[in-house]
Order: structure tokens, then C-alpha cells, then sequence
């Protein structure tokens, strides 16, 4: 038998077989699913099958009541098509777990009455799961860039220093007017106390700041290889060389800024070559005859004395005076406590996001925080707030699960402050927090110590400050 085609087709010419109706219905993708105007299976295609999980043979001829009685499919929609004669659309859930989105059809007869229900239907189990990820990821990056916003409003960025102290609070006003000019900008102090996010302040607020930072650990970099990552090459140069050459860390730097991180582990002889860089501020890759011109913006830090290495024969004056245009000494961070909570807050902040938890500090741990002298500094303080988000069993964090040796003077474990039960608690602002932490610390320091000037010292802060907060403290009291 042949078929037409409908007459608003645009080829009338070509007619479709019985034979071609079959296969299309056997090779839709999509299920298709007939039952007659009772509501009794007439066929299903293989895509249905595949849909609702079971077999054609054992379907055809019964009525779909029954298969939704079975639990195979629910709900059925052949019925209401039937009583309505409309189309009908719904999800529907199989035996197996699937999501299917069937549509109903209806064929009438002469006289009106549905004779035919014809079902396609589609698998949206897939679909669905990746709408539930996408909700998921967008429920997460929401809950991050409020925090991330919570943060910048508390001053704490969520990768980048904590100006809550006196001594940082200056070093960020010292090198935001430096970041204006090109002087070079040497950052000393011990390992840990974040010379590298410093570094980072000068280029993001300098005009720079849309070209590459390029970073070069001195300390790290193979002797061997030292010269070939600073300078580059030119294809051939030496055994072993890339075949199209390669360029150097100082190359990549152009237009940018240079940050020569652990600068007092450099050879003397780089020293040298490094001094003729900056002074000629050309560059010439290894095996090339031809110079190119450097524009570039030095940071160098390191934990060493430089002077000392100076006196010592172990690192060039020349290449020292050189670097220390605007020397810039980042204190530990026993020296500066104020920044301790702000800095724990703020790894908090980030390590809860990280790992999905809503962990805080009891405010006996906090206080325990702030009299840890942290010989790691913001590393050390880094890593223990990761390891006891991830390792406390309760959503507070106790002063026990420290492992750290503090020696808070007893007079401060129980401070008279009411309200701060916890590091974080809704209601207090970090400023009111801190405050009160610094409060408490100071008395007790004060009970424990004779003079203010020996209470600053054991608190690693400076006698002005302690008469300054005392001050405050007394003020807002009143």
C-alpha cells in the first residue's frame, strides 16, 4: 500500500510506504506509545521500551489502568485524553526511577469520538539531574560571593592581606603610594608573614596591574637550569633544548611586574647577571646575539639580612642598593595579634566554603589564637584552621582541639565582656569583637604585668598602643 504525503508537503512526488511508516516509528528516538479510544495497548515502539523499561509483548493488549496498578508507569494520561478529547502533557515517573515527559494525542473517528490515543514520550532523567547540579553550583556560588562580599565589606579580601593592625594598616598605606611610581620595592621579613600577597598589593594598585605578575622563587629554581628560566633561549641553544627556543620568566614579565620571591638564595654569579638587567633593562635569551628591551617593575623579598649577606660576601651591595629603594620590613605575626583574629576569621571563612561546613571558634580557643606566638605565622595559622575544619567533630571548634601552647594569662580566659561566646557569633561585628578580645587581653596583661610598657612587650605590640587601647576601652565604658 502507498501512502501520500500530506498535500502541504513540499515534495507531493514522493510517496511514503507502509513499510517506510514502520521503520521511522521502529527508529524514533523518542517513545511512541498507541492505545485505542478504550484505552487498550496497541503498540509500542522500541524507544518506549527503552523508556519505561519493559518489553512490548508484555504491554500490547492490556489496558494502561493497569499498568499504572502495577506501578510500571504513573500517572497514565490516556484516559484523561480520552474523557477530554485535548492533549494532555505530564511527567511521569517508572518502575525503575525514570523521569519521562509523555504527551497525549487524540485521533477521532467520523462521528467525534476518540478512536486512537497516540503517546510520545521522552527520557528527562538526565536532564533533570543536570538542572539539579546547575541549582547546586549556582546555590554554592551565590553562597560564595556573599561571603566573598561579607568579606570585603569587614576589609578581610579572601586571598589578600588583613589591614585590621597598626603595622599592616601602614605597610598597605606605604606601598599603595609607592605602587604610583616604578621603585623598586624590597619586602624582608620571616617565612609565612604573606611578603608574597604584599607583592601582589603593589602590582593590583599600581598601572600595571592589567598585565602578567610573574613570579620567580629564587630559592627553588635548579642551579642548573636558573639562567634558562630567567633569560630564555633560542632554539639549539644547548642540548636538550626546545626546538622553537623559549622565553624567560624576565621576557614574560614585560610591561608587568617582576617578583623575585626568596631573592637572597640567588648565585652570585646570576646576582651579577641579574644587576646587568636591571641596570640596562635589556634581556638577551641564551644563544642570542640580539637584545630586547625590559620594561618592568621589581619586587624582591626575602627572610634573609640582607645586609649581613652583604657583610658577608654572600650577596653583591651593588645588586642590594639596587633593590632596596623602598625597603619594606613585614613584621611577624606575633608582633601584630590585632591581625590574628581577623586573619583566622578570614581563613575561616574560606576553609568553610572549601569543604561545606559552618564550623567556629569557642572563645576560649579564640583567645588561645590571639596568645599563640605562631612561629609559622599566616601559613601555620592557615594550615591549623583547615586541618580543624576538616578534623573537629562538633560545629565549634574548643580551645582542646588546638594542640598549640599558648600562655593567655589566666585573668583573660574568663573575660567580664558579656555576649562573645564565639568567634563569629551573629549580633557582634567583627570590629566590636575584636575590640573585645583585645580588651580582655589587655587587662589580663596588665594584671599579670606591673607597667604598661612590660604588658606591651609580652603582647608584642608597642607601649603607645597599650595606653591608646586602655584609653578606648575606658571611653566606651563610660
Amino acid at each position: 500500500m502507498r501512502l501520500p504525503i500530506h498535500p502541504s508537503a513540499a515534495m507531493p512526488d514522493l510517496p511514503l510506504t507502509e513499510s517506510d511508516f514502520s521503520e521511522i516509528i521502529r527508529n524514533s528516538f523518542d517513545g511512541i506509545f498507541v492505545a485505542d479510544g478504550e484505552g487498550r495497548t496497541l503498540l509500542v515502539n522500541p524507544g518506549c521500551e527503552r523508556n519505561y523499561d519493559f518489553r512490548a509483548e508484555d504491554v500490547v493488549g492490556r489496558l494502561v489502568v493497569e499498568l499504572e496498578a502495577d506501578g510500571l508507569i504513573r500517572p497514565v494520561i490516556a484516559p484523561r485524553v480520552i474523557a477530554t478529547g485535548q492533549r494532555v502533557t505530564a511527567i511521569q515517573r517508572t518502575h525503575t526511577g525514570k523521569t519521562i515527559l509523555a504527551t497525549g494525542t487524540p485521533l477521532f473517528d467520523d462521528d467525534g469520538r476518540v478512536r486512537r490515543v497516540i503517546i510520545n514520550s521522552r527520557d528527562t532523567t538526565e536532564l533533570d539531574q543536570l538542572q539539579a547540579e546547575l541549582s547546586r553550583i549556582r546555590h554554592n556560588l551565590a553562597r560564595a560571593e556573599t561571603e566573598v562580599a561579607q568579606l570585603r565589606q569587614e576589609g578581610l579580601p579572601p586571598d589578600g592581606p588583613v589591614f585590621h593592625g597598626e603595622a599592616t594598616r601602614r605597610i598597605a598605606d606605604l606601598l599603595r603610594r609607592v605602587s604610583a611610581s616604578d621603585a623598586t620595592v624590597l619586602l624582608t621579613g620571616e617565612s609565612g608573614v604573606g611578603k608574597e600577597v604584599f607583592a601582589r598589593l603593589v602590582h593590583r594598585e599600581s598601572a600595571r596591574a592589567n598585565a602578567a605578575f610573574i613570579k620567580i622563587n629564587c630559592g627553588a629554581l635548579p642551579r642548573d637550569l636558573i639562567e634558562s628560566e630567567l633569560f630564555g633561549y633560542e632554539a639549539g641553544a644547548f642540548t636538550g633544548a626546545h626546538k622553537n627556543g623559549k622565553p624567560g620568566m624576565l621576557e614574560l614579565a614585560n610591561h608587568g611586574t617582576l617578583f623575585l620571591d626568596e631573592i637572597g638564595e640567588l648565585p652570585l654569579d646570576m646576582q651579577v647577571k641579574l644587576l646587568h638587567v636591571l641596570q640596562d633593562r635589556t634581556v638577551a635569551r641564551l644563544g642570542s646575539t640580539r637584545s630586547m628591551p625590559l620594561d618592568i617593575r621589581i619586587v624582591a623579598a626575602t627572610n634573609r639580612d640582607l645586609g649581613r649577606a652583604v657583610e658577608a660576601s654572600t650577596f653583591r651591595a651593588d645588586l642590594f642598593y639596587r633593590l632596596n629603594v623602598v625597603p619594606v620590613v613585614v613584621p611577624p605575626l606575633r608582633e601584630r595579634r590585632e591581625d590574628i583574629l581577623p586573619l583566622v576569621r578570614q581563613a575561616l571563612s574560606g576553609f568553610n566554603a572549601q569543604y561545606r561546613t559552618h564550623k567556629k571558634f569557642s572563645h576560649a580557643a579564640a583567645l588561645a589564637l590571639v596568645a599563640y606566638d605562631w612561629p609559622g605565622n599566616i601559613r601555620e595559622l592557615r594550615n591549623l584552621v583547615e586541618r580543624l575544619v576538616v578534623t573537629s567533630p562538633g560545629a565549634v571548634i574548643e580551645v582542646e582541639e588546638l594542640a598549640i601552647v599558648p600562655t593567655p594569662p589566666p585573668a583573660v580566659e574568663r573575660p567580664e565582656e558579656p555576649g562573645v561566646e564565639r568567634l563569629g557569633v551573629e549580633g557582634l561585628g567583627l570590629d566590636e569583637q575584636v575590640r573585645r578580645f583585645e580588651a580582655a587581653l589587655i587587662r589580663g596583661a596588665l594584671q599579670r604585668f606591673s607597667t604598661t610598657r612590660a604588658a606591651a612587650r609580652h603582647l608584642g605590640v608597642s607601649q603607645s598602643t597599650v595606653v591608646r587601647k586602655m584609653k578606648g576601652t575606658s571611653e566606651t565604658r563610660r
